[in-house]
């Protein structure tokens, strides 16, 4: 198989492992926010393939999002959607492409120095982005009561989202790393 077909296609597996695991997640809750699953894919498909790559992944992430928010699968996005229709719609997808985009330009920066360390600060920094760009909207355009009231089950989502990532990413990355070497 050619390099190029190659890569298209395991994009496009990551592209469907991110939506599966996203619908699932929506059956995981934390008080109204789902769980994210999904990082881990995006995390690993950004390292194996670049910034641009880490952000279409986000992309994919954030419209599957917004896709739950709209359906009413993702209760507290929805609660947002009929405050703020056009923020709830932007921060959908930005945080998504902006996690993406972050962790896969953290691992790139890294790798030649810190192999190791790469996949770990990528896996750190993708939560950080995604939680912290709606912790940012909900400050700037909600309420301050309704910011307060979400904060708590953002910060427990968060530390779970976290501990997921800095566990399963670096480990992915790396197998997937040595496979595509003896490849």
């Amino acid at each position: 198989m050619k390099k190029d077909t190659r890569r298209i296609v395991v994009v496009a597996m990551f592209a469907a492992l991110i939506v599966v695991l996203q619908v699932a997640a929506t059956f995981i809750h934390f008080g109204g926010f789902p769980i994210t699953l999904t990082l881990v894919p995006i995390i690993v498909a950004g390292a194996l393939y670049g910034t641009g790559t880490g952000a279409l992944m986000g992309t994919v992430f954030g419209i599957v999002v917004l896709a739950m928010v709209v359906t009413g699968a993702d209760p507290s996005g929805q609660a947002m959607l009929g405050i703020h229709p056009l923020v709830t719609t932007v921060v959908c997808v930005f945080k998504g492409t902006a996690c993406g985009a972050a962790s896969a330009a953290v691992y790139r920066l890294l790798s030649r120095r810190w192999p190791r360390g790469a996949a770990f600060a990528a896996a750190v920094v993708c939560p950080v982005v995604n939680t912290g760009c709606l912790y940012l909207t909900l400050v700037l355009f909600f309420d301050t009561a309704l910011a307060v009231m979400f904060s708590a089950f953002i910060s427990v989502n968060f530390l779970i989202e976290l501990a997921v990532n800095v566990i399963l990413a670096p480990t992915v990355v790396r197998l997937v790393d040595m496979r595509r070497r003896t490849a």
